[in-house]
């Protein structure tokens, strides 16, 4: 099992399971591009070798081994050689602030709620199950993905990916996962942007304990509204900044 900042994470696990599409090379590609985008996969990160990648994945090595060569070449991964050699995740690949203000200039209003519409009902459709499906052990999970106050904005960016894809893991769905974690990259490094913003971080974390009691308690309503409210609370902050900035 790869690991997260935060440790073992069950909502990695949705990179690495088996993919039943063609375009196998790019796909592969995609995923492991699309977990470093949501923060899965971070700067330093060890990838699975290449039989470990194949077999994860339900792909041949060659392909494997092709996609490993897309991702150095395109500059996602670097490899190291000797015993302690393998594929990393690049060090240069962190989101970044200027990237995200670009991307937000880039993207239109009407794009940004209809994404958000769709992150809603993915998001508030895996809170829901997993209300109904949930343990102690598994809210307690969830609860360590809340940040804390003085997590820089990095590192809270994160923590509400992680958040979220728990909540799919929590409703046993790697199908759910794996399209919150697409939803997420396509969204890029624009959640950066209000991570920094005390006020937002405050609201946030609000509606987190919210939703983790609300599935603690079993209550599908309350989790569906609390990740809605969430999302909510992101893509009413981009509008704002959207809106004052150009």
């Amino acid at each position: 099992m790869l690991l997260s900042p935060k440790g073992a994470s069950r909502s990695l696990a949705a990179v690495f399971t088996p993919i039943k599409s063609r375009g196998l090379v790019d796909e592969v590609c995609a995923r492991i591009e699309q977990a470093v985008e949501t923060g899965l996969l971070t700067s330093g990160q060890r990838l699975p070798n290449e039989t470990e990648l194949a077999a994860a994945l339900g792909v041949s090595a060659v392909t494997a081994r092709e996609a490993l060569s897309q991702l150095r070449a395109s500059g996602i991964i670097r490899t190291a050689r000797g015993r302690s050699g393998g594929s990393f995740i690049a060090d240069n690949v962190l989101p970044s602030r200027e990237r995200a203000l670009a991307q937000l200039h880039e993207v239109s209003r009407l794009q940004i709620r209809d994404l958000a519409l769709h992150y809603q009902a993915i998001a508030a459709a895996c809170a829901g199950v997993a209300a109904r499906r949930s343990d102690a052990a598994d809210v307690a999970t969830l609860r360590s993905f809340i940040p804390a106050a003085d997590d820089d904005s990095l590192s809270w960016r994160l923590a509400l990916s992680e958040f979220l894809l728990e909540v799919a893991a929590i409703a046993r769905s790697a199908r759910l996962a794996r399209e919150l974690i697409r939803l997420q990259a396509d969204l890029g490094t624009l959640t950066l942007l209000p991570c920094a913003d005390s006020g937002y971080r405050g609201r946030t974390t609000l509606i987190l304990e919210d939703v983790a009691a609300a599935i603690e308690a079993h209550q599908p309503a309350a989790a569906e509204t609390g990740v809605k409210a969430l999302i909510a609370a992101t893509t009413d902050w981009l509008l704002t900044e959207q809106a004052k900035r150009y």
